[in-house]
Protein backbone atom coordinates (compact mmCIF):
# COMPACT_ATOMS: atom_id res chain seq x y z
CA UNK A 1 0.00 0.00 0.00
CA UNK A 2 1.11 3.45 -0.92
CA UNK A 3 2.45 5.64 2.29
CA UNK A 4 -0.36 8.41 1.93
CA UNK A 5 -3.01 6.02 1.46
CA UNK A 6 -2.13 4.07 4.24
CA UNK A 7 -1.65 7.11 6.30
CA UNK A 8 -4.95 8.15 5.21
CA UNK A 9 -6.45 4.65 6.01
CA UNK A 10 -4.96 4.80 9.72
CA UNK A 11 -5.96 8.60 10.82
CA UNK A 12 -9.80 7.88 9.68
CA UNK A 13 -9.46 5.11 12.21
CA UNK A 14 -7.94 6.94 15.01
CA UNK A 15 -10.63 9.63 14.22
CA UNK A 16 -13.81 7.61 14.38
CA UNK A 17 -12.11 5.93 17.51
CA UNK A 18 -11.36 9.43 19.30
CA UNK A 19 -13.96 11.40 18.24
CA UNK A 20 -16.01 11.61 21.19
CA UNK A 21 -12.97 10.95 24.32
CA UNK A 22 -10.30 13.31 22.62
CA UNK A 23 -9.71 15.60 19.68
CA UNK A 24 -6.77 14.66 17.19
CA UNK A 25 -4.66 17.42 14.96
CA UNK A 26 -1.76 17.10 12.92
CA UNK A 27 0.58 19.06 14.60
CA UNK A 28 3.83 18.42 12.23
CA UNK A 29 5.13 15.99 10.17
CA UNK A 30 8.91 16.09 9.86
CA UNK A 31 11.11 16.21 6.93
CA UNK A 32 9.48 15.23 3.54
CA UNK A 33 10.96 11.93 3.19
CA UNK A 34 10.64 10.75 6.76
CA UNK A 35 7.69 8.51 7.54
CA UNK A 36 7.58 9.34 11.04
CA UNK A 37 4.57 11.77 11.68
CA UNK A 38 3.81 14.09 15.58
CA UNK A 39 0.31 14.75 16.48
CA UNK A 40 -1.81 16.54 19.27
CA UNK A 41 -4.20 14.37 21.24
CA UNK A 42 -6.43 17.04 23.07
CA UNK A 43 -8.87 16.15 26.31
CA UNK A 44 -9.94 19.90 27.77
CA UNK A 45 -6.72 21.73 28.79
CA UNK A 46 -4.26 18.15 28.51
CA UNK A 47 -2.15 17.82 25.52
CA UNK A 48 -0.20 14.65 24.40
CA UNK A 49 2.26 14.17 21.80
CA UNK A 50 2.05 11.21 19.77
CA UNK A 51 4.95 10.24 17.38
CA UNK A 52 3.84 7.99 14.76
CA UNK A 53 6.10 5.87 12.46
CA UNK A 54 4.20 4.63 9.11
CA UNK A 55 5.39 0.98 8.31
CA UNK A 56 3.65 -1.29 5.97
CA UNK A 57 4.30 -4.26 7.17
CA UNK A 58 5.76 -5.12 10.65
CA UNK A 59 7.54 -7.99 12.06
CA UNK A 60 8.11 -8.98 15.76
CA UNK A 61 11.98 -9.08 15.27
CA UNK A 62 12.03 -5.82 13.70
CA UNK A 63 10.79 -4.27 17.32
CA UNK A 64 14.20 -2.91 18.96
CA UNK A 65 14.61 -1.04 15.93
CA UNK A 66 11.50 0.42 15.45
CA UNK A 67 11.76 1.32 18.94
CA UNK A 68 15.00 3.47 18.52
CA UNK A 69 13.91 4.98 15.36
CA UNK A 70 11.42 7.15 17.27
CA UNK A 71 12.28 10.55 18.61
CA UNK A 72 14.07 10.76 21.63
CA UNK A 73 11.98 14.25 22.79
CA UNK A 74 8.82 15.52 23.13
CA UNK A 75 7.26 12.32 22.71
CA UNK A 76 4.49 11.32 25.36
CA UNK A 77 3.30 7.72 23.49
CA UNK A 78 4.73 5.95 20.48
CA UNK A 79 2.56 4.68 18.17
CA UNK A 80 2.50 2.32 14.54
CA UNK A 81 0.94 2.97 11.28
CA UNK A 82 0.25 -0.22 9.70
CA UNK A 83 -1.68 -2.42 6.75
CA UNK A 84 -2.33 -5.10 9.51
CA UNK A 85 -1.95 -5.96 12.88
CA UNK A 86 -2.49 -9.80 13.95
CA UNK A 87 -3.56 -10.27 17.68
CA UNK A 88 0.22 -11.76 17.96
CA UNK A 89 1.76 -8.42 17.12
CA UNK A 90 -1.07 -7.11 19.02
CA UNK A 91 0.40 -8.70 21.82
CA UNK A 92 3.96 -7.75 21.27
CA UNK A 93 3.67 -4.09 20.68
CA UNK A 94 1.03 -4.09 24.07
CA UNK A 95 4.09 -5.28 25.77
CA UNK A 96 6.20 -2.57 24.77
CA UNK A 97 4.00 0.01 25.06
CA UNK A 98 3.40 0.95 21.52
CA UNK A 99 -0.10 2.38 20.13
CA UNK A 100 -1.02 1.18 16.84
CA UNK A 101 -3.66 1.82 14.55
CA UNK A 102 -3.76 -0.23 11.06
CA UNK A 103 -5.45 -0.21 7.73
CA UNK A 104 -8.12 -3.31 8.94
CA UNK A 105 -9.63 -0.77 12.04
CA UNK A 106 -7.67 -2.66 14.66
CA UNK A 107 -6.27 -0.20 16.92
CA UNK A 108 -4.86 0.43 20.44
CA UNK A 109 -4.63 3.46 22.56
CA UNK A 110 -3.47 3.68 26.37
CA UNK A 111 -3.21 6.87 28.84
CA UNK A 112 -3.79 5.35 32.08
CA UNK A 113 -6.50 6.86 33.75
CA UNK A 114 -7.82 8.49 30.83
CA UNK A 115 -8.19 6.55 27.87
CA UNK A 116 -8.11 3.13 26.79
CA UNK A 117 -9.22 1.86 23.59
CA UNK A 118 -8.84 -1.38 21.92
CA UNK A 119 -10.22 -3.21 18.87
CA UNK A 120 -8.66 -6.21 18.00
CA UNK A 121 -9.84 -9.58 15.50
CA UNK A 122 -10.24 -7.57 12.45
CA UNK A 123 -8.86 -9.14 9.51
CA UNK A 124 -8.23 -8.20 5.68
CA UNK A 125 -10.49 -9.96 3.30
CA UNK A 126 -7.88 -11.21 1.21
CA UNK A 127 -4.18 -11.76 1.56
CA UNK A 128 -1.99 -8.42 1.81
CA UNK A 129 0.54 -9.34 -0.92
CA UNK A 130 2.84 -6.50 -1.61
CA UNK A 131 2.59 -5.51 -5.57
CA UNK A 132 5.38 -3.86 -7.75
CA UNK A 133 8.62 -4.05 -8.96
CA UNK A 134 10.46 -4.78 -6.03
CA UNK A 135 8.43 -7.16 -4.97
CA UNK A 136 10.24 -10.17 -7.61
CA UNK A 137 13.27 -12.22 -7.56
CA UNK A 138 14.57 -9.47 -10.41
CA UNK A 139 13.54 -6.66 -8.52
CA UNK A 140 14.70 -7.96 -4.79
CA UNK A 141 18.59 -8.33 -6.72
CA UNK A 142 18.05 -4.91 -7.88
CA UNK A 143 17.28 -3.68 -4.21
CA UNK A 144 20.20 -5.16 -3.27
CA UNK A 145 22.57 -3.72 -5.61
CA UNK A 146 21.43 0.01 -4.79
CA UNK A 147 21.66 -0.81 -1.02
CA UNK A 148 24.98 -2.56 -1.66
CA UNK A 149 26.22 0.80 -3.35
CA UNK A 150 24.54 3.09 -1.18
CA UNK A 151 23.59 6.15 -0.55
CA UNK A 152 24.68 7.60 -3.65
CA UNK A 153 24.65 5.19 -6.64
CA UNK A 154 26.91 5.59 -9.52
CA UNK A 155 25.95 2.73 -12.17
CA UNK A 156 24.61 3.03 -15.62
CA UNK A 157 21.45 0.46 -16.17
CA UNK A 158 23.88 -1.85 -18.22
CA UNK A 159 26.24 -2.07 -15.16
CA UNK A 160 23.84 -3.18 -12.79
CA UNK A 161 22.53 -5.83 -15.63
CA UNK A 162 26.25 -7.22 -15.49
CA UNK A 163 26.10 -7.24 -11.70
CA UNK A 164 22.45 -8.13 -10.84
CA UNK A 165 21.85 -10.59 -14.31
CA UNK A 166 18.67 -8.59 -14.47
CA UNK A 167 17.37 -7.20 -17.28
CA UNK A 168 17.29 -3.50 -18.51
CA UNK A 169 13.88 -3.31 -19.08
CA UNK A 170 12.62 -4.40 -15.36
CA UNK A 171 16.10 -2.21 -13.90
CA UNK A 172 14.08 0.51 -15.32
CA UNK A 173 10.37 -0.05 -14.17
CA UNK A 174 11.96 -0.25 -10.58
CA UNK A 175 14.01 2.60 -10.76
CA UNK A 176 10.58 4.62 -11.73
CA UNK A 177 8.85 2.90 -9.45
CA UNK A 178 11.48 3.82 -6.73
CA UNK A 179 11.47 7.76 -7.63
CA UNK A 180 7.57 8.17 -7.97
CA UNK A 181 7.25 6.62 -4.24
CA UNK A 182 10.14 9.16 -2.75
CA UNK A 183 12.58 6.25 -1.91
CA UNK A 184 15.04 6.98 -4.98
CA UNK A 185 16.48 10.25 -6.85
CA UNK A 186 18.22 10.30 -10.12
CA UNK A 187 20.51 12.94 -9.81
CA UNK A 188 21.92 12.59 -13.18
CA UNK A 189 22.82 9.92 -15.72
CA UNK A 190 23.31 7.11 -13.79
CA UNK A 191 23.64 8.72 -10.36
CA UNK A 192 21.13 8.20 -7.64
CA UNK A 193 20.85 9.38 -4.40
CA UNK A 194 18.38 6.90 -1.66
CA UNK A 195 16.09 8.86 0.07
CA UNK A 196 14.36 6.87 2.33
CA UNK A 197 17.32 4.26 3.29
CA UNK A 198 15.48 2.34 5.93
CA UNK A 199 11.92 1.87 3.68
CA UNK A 200 14.23 0.48 1.33
CA UNK A 201 15.97 -1.78 3.25
CA UNK A 202 12.22 -2.80 4.50
CA UNK A 203 11.25 -3.46 0.70
CA UNK A 204 14.62 -5.10 0.91
CA UNK A 205 14.00 -7.88 2.80
CA UNK A 206 10.54 -8.46 1.88
CA UNK A 207 11.39 -8.91 -1.56
CA UNK A 208 13.97 -11.44 -0.75
CA UNK A 209 12.23 -13.37 1.93
CA UNK A 210 9.13 -13.73 -0.44
CA UNK A 211 10.46 -14.18 -3.92
CA UNK A 212 14.34 -14.05 -3.75
CA UNK A 213 15.38 -16.75 -1.08
CA UNK A 214 12.79 -19.52 -2.84
CA UNK A 215 14.41 -18.76 -5.79
CA UNK A 216 18.05 -19.67 -4.76
CA UNK A 217 17.65 -22.46 -2.65
CA UNK A 218 18.64 -26.04 -4.02
CA UNK A 219 18.36 -27.98 -1.14
CA UNK A 220 19.44 -29.16 2.42
CA UNK A 221 22.48 -31.17 3.20
CA UNK A 222 24.35 -33.09 5.90
CA UNK A 223 28.60 -33.30 6.33
CA UNK A 224 30.13 -37.42 7.67
CA UNK A 225 31.63 -36.85 10.65
CA UNK A 226 32.12 -34.20 13.25
CA UNK A 227 33.25 -31.14 12.13
CA UNK A 228 33.34 -27.15 13.22
CA UNK A 229 32.04 -25.49 9.92
CA UNK A 230 35.36 -23.96 9.84
CA UNK A 231 37.01 -27.04 9.76
CA UNK A 232 34.41 -28.76 7.29
CA UNK A 233 35.00 -25.89 4.55
CA UNK A 234 38.70 -26.02 4.75
CA UNK A 235 38.30 -29.02 3.11
CA UNK A 236 37.38 -27.55 -0.16
CA UNK A 237 39.67 -27.18 -3.23
CA UNK A 238 41.28 -23.79 -3.96
CA UNK A 239 39.86 -23.23 -6.85
CA UNK A 240 35.86 -24.17 -5.29
CA UNK A 241 36.64 -22.10 -2.65
CA UNK A 242 37.63 -19.09 -5.01
CA UNK A 243 33.46 -19.46 -6.09
CA UNK A 244 31.98 -20.14 -2.79
CA UNK A 245 29.78 -17.30 -0.93
CA UNK A 246 29.14 -18.21 2.68
CA UNK A 247 25.94 -16.30 4.00
CA UNK A 248 23.31 -16.29 6.87
CA UNK A 249 24.63 -17.23 10.63
CA UNK A 250 28.38 -18.18 9.85
CA UNK A 251 28.63 -14.73 7.98
CA UNK A 252 26.77 -12.67 10.60
CA UNK A 253 29.35 -13.87 13.19
CA UNK A 254 32.34 -13.75 11.04
CA UNK A 255 30.81 -9.53 10.46
CA UNK A 256 29.72 -9.46 14.23
CA UNK A 257 31.49 -11.61 16.33
CA UNK A 258 27.69 -11.57 18.16
CA UNK A 259 26.57 -15.38 17.23
CA UNK A 260 26.79 -18.99 17.73
CA UNK A 261 26.07 -20.56 14.27
CA UNK A 262 24.01 -23.43 13.82
CA UNK A 263 23.45 -23.51 10.06
CA UNK A 264 26.00 -23.19 7.52
CA UNK A 265 24.42 -21.66 4.26
CA UNK A 266 26.60 -21.63 1.27
CA UNK A 267 25.90 -19.95 -2.39
CA UNK A 268 27.45 -22.01 -5.02
CA UNK A 269 27.37 -21.67 -8.86
CA UNK A 270 25.02 -24.53 -9.93
CA UNK A 271 27.29 -26.09 -12.73
CA UNK A 272 29.64 -26.53 -8.76
CA UNK A 273 27.39 -28.47 -6.82
CA UNK A 274 28.38 -31.79 -7.12
CA UNK A 275 32.43 -30.82 -6.58
CA UNK A 276 31.05 -29.17 -3.52
CA UNK A 277 29.24 -32.37 -2.32
CA UNK A 278 32.23 -34.54 -3.26
CA UNK A 279 34.53 -32.40 -1.59
CA UNK A 280 32.85 -32.06 1.76
CA UNK A 281 31.75 -35.29 1.67
CA UNK A 282 27.98 -33.61 1.78
CA UNK A 283 24.55 -36.01 1.26
CA UNK A 284 21.00 -35.22 0.91
CA UNK A 285 19.24 -34.57 4.32
CA UNK A 286 15.81 -33.24 5.60
CA UNK A 287 17.75 -31.52 8.68
CA UNK A 288 19.04 -27.96 8.05
CA UNK A 289 22.07 -28.29 9.33
CA UNK A 290 23.63 -27.15 6.11
CA UNK A 291 21.74 -24.93 2.83
CA UNK A 292 23.16 -24.81 -0.08
CA UNK A 293 22.19 -21.82 -2.55
CA UNK A 294 22.56 -21.06 -6.35
CA UNK A 295 25.39 -17.89 -6.55
CA UNK A 296 23.82 -15.99 -9.18
CA UNK A 297 26.27 -13.01 -8.59
CA UNK A 298 29.43 -12.37 -7.19
CA UNK A 299 28.02 -8.96 -5.71
CA UNK A 300 26.80 -11.33 -3.26
CA UNK A 301 30.27 -11.05 -1.65
CA UNK A 302 31.45 -8.61 0.88
CA UNK A 303 34.63 -8.47 2.62
CA UNK A 304 35.23 -10.92 5.33
CA UNK A 305 36.50 -14.05 4.79
CA UNK A 306 36.29 -17.74 6.80
CA UNK A 307 38.46 -20.54 5.83
CA UNK A 308 39.42 -18.88 2.76
CA UNK A 309 35.95 -18.26 1.75
CA UNK A 310 34.22 -15.18 1.07
CA UNK A 311 31.30 -13.99 3.08
CA UNK A 312 28.01 -12.19 1.93
CA UNK A 313 28.16 -8.72 2.12
CA UNK A 314 26.40 -6.93 5.51
CA UNK A 315 23.25 -5.91 3.18
CA UNK A 316 22.55 -9.39 2.56
CA UNK A 317 23.22 -10.82 5.56
CA UNK A 318 20.95 -8.51 7.10
CA UNK A 319 18.06 -9.78 4.72
CA UNK A 320 18.82 -13.31 5.68
CA UNK A 321 18.68 -12.71 9.57
CA UNK A 322 15.14 -11.35 9.31
CA UNK A 323 13.62 -13.51 6.82
CA UNK A 324 14.67 -16.66 8.84
CA UNK A 325 12.61 -15.31 11.79
CA UNK A 326 14.44 -16.11 14.74
CA UNK A 327 14.15 -14.17 17.74
CA UNK A 328 17.63 -15.21 18.69
CA UNK A 329 18.96 -13.58 15.32
CA UNK A 330 17.02 -10.43 15.90
CA UNK A 331 20.05 -8.55 18.25
CA UNK A 332 22.81 -9.92 15.82
CA UNK A 333 20.44 -8.08 13.27
CA UNK A 334 20.45 -4.92 14.57
CA UNK A 335 23.79 -4.86 15.69
CA UNK A 336 24.78 -5.74 12.20
CA UNK A 337 22.81 -2.92 10.65
CA UNK A 338 24.56 -0.60 13.37
CA UNK A 339 28.39 -1.59 12.37
CA UNK A 340 27.78 -1.70 8.78
CA UNK A 341 24.36 0.05 7.84
CA UNK A 342 23.89 2.98 10.31
CA UNK A 343 22.96 5.51 7.34
CA UNK A 344 20.19 3.12 7.04
CA UNK A 345 18.43 4.02 10.56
Amino acid sequence: MVLTDLREHCESAINRLLREPMQFALDHRTDGQSETLIYRLFAGDDKTCVCAQLRNRVRPLELVQIIGRFPVDHCDYRMIFTEYVSDSLAMHLRAHRIWFADAQGNAFMEIPGKLLIQTLGNRPNRPLTPTGQHFSAPGAKVLHYLLKHGPSIHATYRGIREASGVSIDKIGKLVRELEANGTLQIRGSGQYAILAPDRLLQLWVDGYEAKLRPALHLGYCVAAGDHTYEALLGEADEALKEQLIIGAEVAADALTHNLRPQQLRLYVPESRIADLRRDLNLAPSEGRTIELCKRYTRELAGQGTVAGIAVADPTFVYAELMADGDSRLAETAMRLRQQYLAWTL
